[in-house]
């Protein structure tokens, strides 16, 4: 498996990659991971890490010039991997994977290629900053999406995806849709942790509204903030709870100008083992992404928790949560503060969509089944 980023980081695209290793290897796969020698190991996954160089310490998402560096160096480690462990199927991770595992397609033809794809190439580089929409180097990055996404069978997370690469390509045969998952083992109903909240320094009675992903914009974090100020100012005693990074000082600062930091406990960077233990303390969770075609694996984790959840009316929102989410007109700071008010007005109801949302994963959308479509993705294209 390739995975060219500083797995692991404890955010939503290293964790699909160690929930996927982790449900392969109990169908009785054995995974090897090639990735850069940055970030953290993780207790059961193998791990080969390439070199990097010493001044780079980028663990967030998003392109930067030194990763496009680092992939000749990562595809040397994948190739010398491929010849001392003859695997039986290469599965690549993004684009910049699909580019190392066609480089290996050179010297290994026989061996099958499937490349998972968790986004648009073109839109993480607009979203980023990378590149201008309706630029030229944009439009030549479209170009060249369309090439890598032709090379080898595609596997997606989300029905949005799905209809976008089967457009791109004019094909829909080899594009498959395996959804994302939750260990609902591991996320489950939990009372709420009182010593992690007394550390914390919260009120057991005061109804606390959970975030967790990554601080950016393209996330929706600053139209989150505006939104629970409008909540605040509503609701005499509510706090917020923020999990995540990069640019904490940043959003502190936001939450102090909105007259919010009071109310506002960002927690920065949390393990992902520890992240239960946190959601406990979750009496509804937001999930305000923008954008109209990048999964959200945070929701599946709300949901395998039985939290009431609001998200943006976005496709793939609609896709996860179906009918047991709260959806807020996309982008609408006033709306998203109006589903959050409800909310926490309604509890009793809002507990009701938490307990479908629940049932929703065990019935659906567990990694074991993430696991087994994956499974049948590597049959077909080893027959």
């Amino acid at each position: 498996m390739i995975a060219p980023t500083p797995f692991f980081a404890d955010r939503g695209a290293h964790t699909q990659i160690y929930e996927e290793i982790v449900a392969l290897e109990k169908l009785g796969h054995n995974v090897l991971l090639c990735t850069y020698g940055l970030g953290r190991d993780v207790s059961g996954v193998q791990i080969k890490r390439c070199w990097v160089p010493k001044y780079y310490k980028k663990l967030s998402a998003g392109p930067s010039y030194t990763k496009v560096l680092l992939l000749p160096v990562l595809a040397f480690l994948v190739l010398r991997t491929v010849q001392r462990e003859h695997p039986q199927i290469i599965h690549a991770h993004l684009h910049e994977g699909a580019v190392i595992a066609k480089f290996c397609h050179l010297f290994y033809p026989h061996i099958p290629i499937v490349a998972d794809i968790q986004g648009s190439l073109v839109g993480e580089c607009v979203q980023h900053g990378f590149v201008k929409r309706g630029s030229i180097p944009c439009r030549a990055l479209g170009l060249l999406e369309k090439k890598i996404l032709s090379w080898f069978p595609v596997i997606t997370q989300s029905a949005t995806m799905l209809e976008n690469f089967t457009s791109l390509l004019n094909d829909d045969k080899n594009v498959f849709n395996v959804l994302d998952g939750v260990d609902v083992d591991r996320f489950k109903p939990q009372v709420t942790n009182l010593e992690l909240l007394e550390e914390l320094e919260m009120n057991e009675q005061t109804p606390r509204v959970f975030f967790m992903g990554l601080l950016e914009e393209y996330q929706g974090v600053d139209i989150m903030l505006q939104s629970f100020q409008i909540v605040a100012s509503h609701v005499e005693k509510v706090e917020f709870i923020i999990v995540g990074y990069p640019n904490i000082t940043k959003y502190r600062q936001i939450a102090k100008d909105l007259g919010i930091e009071s109310r506002c406990h960002f927690l920065g960077r949390i393990n992902y083992f520890d992240i239960p233990r946190y959601l406990s303390l979750a009496t509804l969770a937001v999930a305000p992404k923008i954008s109209l075609t990048e999964g959200d694996g945070k929701l599946y984790n709300y949901m395998a928790m039985a939290i009431p959840t609001i998200a943006f009316d976005r496709p793939v929102s609609r896709e996860i949560l179906g009918e047991t989410g709260i959806y807020a007109d996309l982008k609408s700071v006033s709306d998203l503060a109006k589903k959050i008010q409800f909310a926490l007005e309604n509890p009793d109801e809002a507990k009701k969509m938490g307990l479908l949302a629940r049932d929703r994963v065990v019935e659906n959308l567990t990694w074991e089944q993430v696991g087994k479509r994956i499974e049948m993705v590597y049959e077909s294209i080893r027959d």
